[in-house]
């Protein structure tokens, strides 16, 4: 019966263990990954949009060459630094909103109608001022124009782009096994509760046993989170991601060293409370060997009298 005791021990310390790694993973999918204020929030502390303002400029400047439209028709209309952020992190919500909700449907949000105006307004006043008319052939160059600029906005402010990617069966099978585990999340830290309550049954006699099963959990399980993040750190992996598009490179680097971060915090706790179960454990046993050792001195010199 003692074996068995100690078996159930052992595995119940091993699920446990396992236990811990997926209630640190849920908590960083719905708190940090998949969350679109934590990730508007980390954007909005670094060069992100700058680069995106900056690259927006160059790609207008490049436009006005193709359509000999001045290049402060369409800087004026588009270059609007709160307009741009807000247009981002609408694009970014829209993009998670869609990964966790089954119901949501993706469209990214761009306007268009600032460019109509002033691109319309220049065309015609130039066609006037050279006796053309605008017809429906100046019409149709004017609306392709309006959409290439559109176009450079929407490709600007989503970071996450899912148009390539949604036609694919794989991805929406992905989408839907992501939306169970959010679902059904709660269910890893009851697995936890349940796992740590049936190692304190197992110890009802001494419950202070369970302690050095659980921390040796909890410290072995934030193992498995903290060592990748340390190695990822010391070997500075976030910033070694390049793209060529300078604002998606910040962005990427700036979100991975912070997702690093926040494992690499989290499982600190972890180990910081498995540690804490292990002192409080050590702590314990000793204060009962001495009451036990006292106890036995006190009954010895009472046998003398």
């Amino acid at each position: 019966m003692r074996n068995i005791k100690k078996i159930g021990r052992f595995i119940l310390s091993f699920l446990l263990m396992f236990a811990v790694v997926a209630f640190i993973g849920v908590i960083f999918m719905k708190q940090v990954l998949l969350n679109a204020s934590d990730l508007n929030q980390q954007l909005e502390g670094s060069l992100y949009y700058n680069q995106i303002e900056e690259s927006l400029s160059a790609n207008f400047r490049t436009l006005s060459l193709e359509t000999s439209l001045p290049e402060e028709v369409f800087v004026e209309a588009a270059m609007d630094p709160y307009g741009l952020r807000e247009l981002a992190r609408t694009n970014n919500e829209q993009v998670l909103n869609y990964l966790i909700d089954p119901e949501a449907t993706y469209a990214t949000t761009n306007n268009r109608n600032i460019f109509v105006e002033p691109v319309t307004t220049y065309v015609e006043n130039y066609a006037a001022e050279h006796k053309q008319p605008f017809d429906e052939s100046l019409q149709a160059q004017t609306d392709a124009i309006i959409d290439e600029a559109t176009a450079l906005i929407s490709s600007h402010t989503m970071l996450f782009n899912l148009d390539n990617v949604m036609p694919y069966p794989q991805f929406q099978t992905f989408r839907k096994i992501l939306q169970t585990v959010l679902f059904y999340f709660y269910l890893v830290p009851l697995a936890f509760f349940l796992v740590a309550g049936a190692l304190f049954c197992l110890n009802w006699k001494r419950p202070h046993r369970s302690l050095i099963w659980i921390g040796s959990s909890l410290v072995s399980g934030s193992a498995f989170v903290i060592i990748p993040a340390i190695v990822a750190l010391s070997l500075k992996i976030p910033q070694r991601i390049t793209v060529s598009t300078d604002y998606i490179n910040t962005a990427l680097r700036m979100l991975a060293m912070h997702y690093t971060t926040f494992l690499l915090v989290a499982g600190g706790l972890v180990f910081f409370l498995g540690t804490a179960c292990l002192v409080g454990y050590n702590l314990i046993s000793k204060a009962k060997r001495a009451a036990y050792r006292q106890n036995c001195a006190y009954a010895a010199e009472m046998e003398q009298y």
